[in-house]
């Protein structure tokens, strides 16, 4: 009995050990992960053998069973809130493990679920790999939400609870009577959320539906809601305030105090969370506005122009800090007469990175940022807007896919979240975090095309590459059929070189690789990619001595997107150079302020 007693013990104190241990960082990156399986198998056998031999025993086993259970789960969990790393170019998780943001967009969520379909919705992108999700805190008509500021009930919740219960001269709401029915069911979505591993990325009032909610209220007022929001998601771990959103008139001074204000309130009693803005369309970055320059702690990038440029002005900012790719076009949607096709969508994620967006990327889809049917889309757009957008897309959507549909609900496993989770598990697999924007040409030397900051995302050819300061990697893309040259002596060692096919997850191996870090080397690419494109990703990687090189091309299957947030190889925080070379060369252009395109 003492003995059993004993190795009970025993085996409970290797269990919390370990669970302790899966929180930390070497247990989110891929080798951790087998590890902790294997562990994991072994701990059940041995539980079996041991205490499966009387009553007694069996009730111990059940217990020490379900605890390891509970392993892989105390793995998974994301260690939120988030904050920069030291050298501000990316972030990190409260256990210190970079972390790549990848969200999605559901504006109107609160307007427009209820909780048995919000639950549903949460639980698909938690499953398939986001971690973090835009909402519009208050939801009017701009942002597909009820009624137009100033009318009546205007932004009200699916449920019919007005955010605010009084109002003021004109119907606009005060801000500083929230009413408590509608801000439990945010509380809803923001406890929901956290189970399913997910950050709301909070747009406190939206400044494309709201803007003059918040000047009739005035400073003071905006201050007292930022303090009520601060107060009341301070000690929840998973946010991220995100100001702003389409705020096209941020450069006049009465319409800048207000959100300002906002935040102010916020952080003067939540100094727990990360915090953004996103400025104006066409093109902005957040430090665009140098008001906001000490109050945020990631620069938001928003652009439907080539992606590259505006995420290496936010990049080369004199005050550094994390980048974070905020918006570009949106799946199944047209702007500008650019539709969101995947290979639009890809461009935007590859080039964004490669550039500096190295705290991550928010994706956007019609369907799950209106939570519409099909049928009001063609409402929306009309039949004429519809056989546009058939015809700008370069992939040819089958039209019965993106029209007709019952809804959101059909739009929830698209090719284009697919290929943002081959993107996530792409750089979550490696340094990403380390990776530095190649732009005065050292490394691609030729062949990367032309720089264009402005005009039609798929219309560009411009290559873009980054490479670790350590020489260890290098990761390219091109979004068009190329020869890449490339001085091989940035790296420490002889080089591995694969194409990655970002479009199925799968790698092709170079004929002669290795190569010696001598001189320079032409890659070619292979032709176009399982869906007929014609972009791909190189991916170059410094030999260790143990590592042995195959020159037989060989395929990695498809990943199934996991639940889990960004799994990341350890980091030391490393000094990043400063960068050579600015590429923009013309002054930036301030388009018409101009709302969220209508698709």
């Amino acid at each position: 009995m003492l003995f059993r007693l004993l190795g009970t013990t025993i085996m409970l104190g290797a269990i919390i050990g370990f669970v302790e241990l899966s929180k930390g960082a070497f247990f989110r990156t891929l080798g951790g992960q087998i590890v902790q399986g294997v562990v994991s198998i072994a701990c059940f056998i041995l539980v079996g053998v041991a205490f499966w031999q009387s009553p007694m025993n069996r009730k111990i086993a059940a217990v020490l069973l379900i605890s390891l259970a509970l392993v892989a789960k105390a793995a998974a969990t994301p260690a939120y809130p988030l904050k920069p790393s030291a050298n501000g170019r990316y972030l990190l998780d409260s256990n210190n493990v970079p972390f790549l943001v990848i969200g999605d967009a559901p504006h109107s969520i609160l307007a427009n679920l209820n909780n048995a379909d919000a639950t549903t919705y949460l639980t698909n992108r938690g499953s398939n790999g986001f971690n973090a999700l835009w909402i519009e805190l208050l939801c009017d008509s701009y942002t597909r939400g009820f009624g137009k500021e100033g009318s009546p009930n205007y932004g009200r919740d699916v449920n019919g609870n007005n955010p605010f219960t009084s109002t003021l001269t004109g119907g606009y709401y005060d801000l500083t009577t929230p009413n408590p029915a509608y801000w439990s069911r945010v509380d809803y979505i923001v406890q929901a959320a956290a189970t399913n591993g997910l950050q709301c990325v909070f747009t406190p009032l939206d400044q494309g539906g709201w803007t003059q909610t918040s000047l009739q209220n005035g400073k003071n007022r905006c201050y007292q809601y930022g303090q009520f929001l601060g107060n009341r998601y301070k000690n929840s771990p998973n946010i991220i305030w995100n100001l702003g959103n389409d705020f096209q008139n941020w450069a006049t001074q009465q319409n800048d105090a207000v959100i300002l204000a906002i935040a102010d309130g916020i952080k003067s009693v939540d100094t727990n969370h990360l915090m953004t803005i996103q400025l104006n369309g066409y093109v902005s970055e957040s430090q665009d506005d140098p008001n906001w320059i000490s109050r945020i702690t990631a620069n938001g990038v928003y652009t439907y122009y080539p992606t590259y440029d505006e995420t290496l002005v936010a990049y080369n900012k004199p005050h550094v800090m994390s980048v974070l790719f905020l918006e570009g076009h949106y799946e199944y949607e047209n702007v500008g007469g650019e539709f969101g096709t995947p290979n639009v969508l890809r461009r935007q994620e590859y080039w964004s990175l490669t550039s500096g967006a190295l705290a991550g990327h928010m994706y956007g889809n019609h369907y799950t940022w209106t939570f519409a049917s099909g049928w009001q889309y063609l409402q929306t757009t009309g039949i004429r807007q519809l056989i546009k957008n058939f015809f700008s897309s370069r992939n040819w959507y089958n039209p019965i896919t993106w029209t007709f549909a019952s809804g959101w609900q059909s739009h929830l496993q698209t090719t284009g979240v697919r290929q943002l989770m081959y993107f996530k598990n792409f750089f979550s697999s490696r340094t990403w975090y380390n990776l530095v924007p190649d732009q005065s040409h050292t490394l691609l030397t030729a062949g990367y095309g032309t720089y264009t900051p402005r005009g039609n995302v798929s219309d560009s050819d411009y290559s873009t590459a980054a490479n670790t300061p350590d020489g260890k990697l290098a990761v390219l893309y091109t979004p068009v059929r190329n020869t890449l040259t490339i001085a091989l002596t940035n790296f420490s060692s002889s080089v591995s070189a694969r194409w990655y096919d970002p479009t199925a997850n799968t790698f092709t191996a170079i004929s002669g690789s290795s190569f010696p870090n001598i001189g320079t080397h032409d890659f070619t690419t292979p032709g176009n990619n399982s869906a007929g494109d014609s972009d791909w990703v190189l991916v170059l990687e410094a030999l260790t001595p143990t590592d042995t090189p195959t020159s037989t091309p060989s395929a990695t299957p498809s990943v199934t997107p996991s639940a889990t947030p960004t799994s990341t190889p350890t980091a030391t925080p490393t000094s990043t150079p400063t960068p050579t070379a600015t590429p923009r060369v013309t002054p930036r252009l301030r388009p018409t302020p101009n709302p969220r395109p209508t698709p």
